[in-house]
């Protein structure tokens, strides 16, 4: 099994959460990424290639407009199913387990660095649910899980779990709160049914004086009756 394989946690969790993949919104979401990507690449490799060539006395017989141009396509060609096939390899690899008091998790972020890591559920501030308008046109949520002090990325960013698209017929929102809010309720119940402690008495105060005992009577056996007087006749 993969989660073995992975190094996962070996118990069975309550929940088992994985994200949808969607061709559709992938490409679209691939086209976006090529409307940045290539310029960057295009800018980029086309400028470095160019002072190679330069360097190396090649210049000459190359035109700078056809660096560029070669580029321009290789990214306009070459970005869209790259993307397509990272963030499908991605989410295949991607698993939140939700057990008694603690979830652990493995995604990747921007589909290629990979994090894994344990949430308790103390630690946990809040729950959100969001869906982008392409995500609801594909009947997909994102889940926030806000975990404070968790950030990984720069200051400010959010600090937290991000489960990215869920299918909206799974309903996980309500199974991942009745599952942490669940276990919540239990902790504050038997925070509750532990008797407190009696309050210790300040340094120097003096000492409760110990309840006053009855005094002990002791039974005196009563005396044998004196004989009577013998009278001489």
């Amino acid at each position: 099994m993969k989660l073995l394989e992975e190094g996962m946690e070996k118990r069975r969790p309550i929940l088992s959460v994985r994200p949808k993949f969607d061709p559709g919104l992938t490409v679209v979401e691939a086209c976006f990424t090529t409307l940045g990507g290539f310029i960057v690449t295009t800018i980029l490799f086309g400028t470095l290639f160019l002072i190679l060539f330069s360097i190396i006395g090649l210049g000459k017989h190359i035109s700078a407009g056809g660096i560029y141009e070669f580029f321009f396509g290789v990214s306009l060609l070459g970005i869209p199913p790259l993307y397509y096939e990272v963030k499908k390899r991605a989410f295949q690899r991607t698993i939140y387990n939700f057990y008694d008091d603690y979830m652990d998790f493995q995604y990747f972020h921007w589909h290629i660095n990979r994090r894994r890591g344990r949430v308790r559920y103390g630690d946990i501030a809040d729950i959100a649910q969001h869906a982008s308008a392409l995500q609801e046109h594909q009947r997909l949520i994102t889940i926030f899980i806000y975990v404070p002090g968790m950030g990984m990325g720069r200051r400010g960013s959010f600090a937290g779990v991000k489960l990215a698209d869920l299918p909206q017929s799974k309903d996980y929102m309500t199974k991942i709160m009745d599952i942490i809010e669940g276990r919540a309720a239990q902790t504050a119940a038997a925070a509750s049914a532990v008797p407190a402690a009696p309050a210790a008495a300040p340094e120097g105060a003096p000492a409760a004086a110990a309840p006053a005992q009855p005094p002990v009577t002791t039974p005196t056996p009563a005396s044998p009756a004196s004989p009577p007087p013998v009278t001489e006749g």
